[in-house]
């Protein structure tokens, strides 16, 4: 039979999508995909909260029929699908486009439990949750200006410490401007691709600097905790940055000062839509 999902034009294979209310806050969705003849395939689990998310990526075995995947101490999916037999036409936001599909449930046995516990949901039966091809388009974006004249500092950090890439950026318009920051965890553990990321907004006093950037201190609240301290003097090319500060990410703690974070920092003025969110970059595929 034809995809429940996808027009097989469109997507030649195997694709199946649902999504689990995770404890905490938390919104679980899983989107598992084959390519055409084999069952051999990735199953990706988004779990997301507001300011926060985490992305894991994973082989599956999946068909028309079915998708089973072992995610280790995460949890695993073991579900067969079983369709209405009738068919449902829903509306395309943002566009006067509609979507049909055969509704259905997958019946089985789906767990997934967050590294520390920060999230855990578990279910024998889901809805099937269409994998739509289009999508709306927003105007929310962010951009930023570099300029010696500028009034704002960009400080950013980078570290491949332990077989993991940190990245995170920290902006600030002027002394009584809000501080805004974003931050993504990059890592790999027992063959599942694992990338976090946190996002928002912050008091004006977590982030100082003085005029010439010769010296910065960062000591935003929560998901942050602990500070860092950032001096360079004319004769060094790279400033130094020492302290206590750690991003906790869904999941995973990790140290973002010290010897094995480099970081940069430059005059700057950001700008961003009311409803943009901060990102550094878009989550990985495999």
């Amino acid at each position: 039979m034809p995809s429940p999902l996808l027009e097989q034009d469109e997507f030649p294979g195997s694709s199946i999508a649902f999504a689990l209310a995770g404890s905490h806050g938390y919104r679980i969705h899983f989107a598992a995909y084959s390519k055409e003849g084999s069952s051999r395939g990735r199953i990706a689990v988004s779990v997301v909260r507001e300011g926060e998310s985490a992305f894991y990526n994973a082989p599956a075995l999946i068909s028309e029929s079915f998708v089973r995947a072992d995610l280790g101490p995460l949890g695993k999916v073991d579900l067969a699908y079983h369709p209405s037999g009738r068919e449902k036409t829903i509306p395309i936001k943002c566009s006067r486009d509609t979507f049909t599909y055969e509704p259905g449930t997958y019946e089985g046995i789906v767990e997934f439990k967050g590294e520390g516990g920060y999230t855990s949901a578990r279910s024998e039966s889901v809805p099937l949750v269409p994998l739509l091809s289009s999508f709306c388009g927003g105007g929310s974006g962010f951009g930023e200006a570099f300029d010696p004249n500028e009034r704002g500092a960009d400080l950013r950090g980078l570290s491949f410490a332990h077989g993991r890439r940190l990245v995170f950026q920290v902006n600030k318009n002027g002394p009584r401007a809000p501080t805004v920051f974003s931050a993504s965890l990059k890592e790999r553990r027992g063959g599942i691709s694992i990338y976090r990321t946190v996002n928002g907004t912050a008091p004006p006093n977590a982030f100082h600097f003085d005029r010439r950037l010769r010296r910065a201190e960062l000591s935003p609240p929560p998901p942050f905790s602990g500070s860092a301290l950032l001096s360079r003097s004319p004769s060094t090319l790279f400033p130094q940055w020492s302290g206590n500060l750690s991003i906790d990410f869904p999941g995973h703690e990790v140290h973002a000062a010290g010897p094995t974070v480099h970081v940069s920092i430059r005059h700057a003025h950001f700008t961003r839509s009311s409803n943009a969110e901060v990102e550094i970059e878009a989550a990985p595929s495999d």
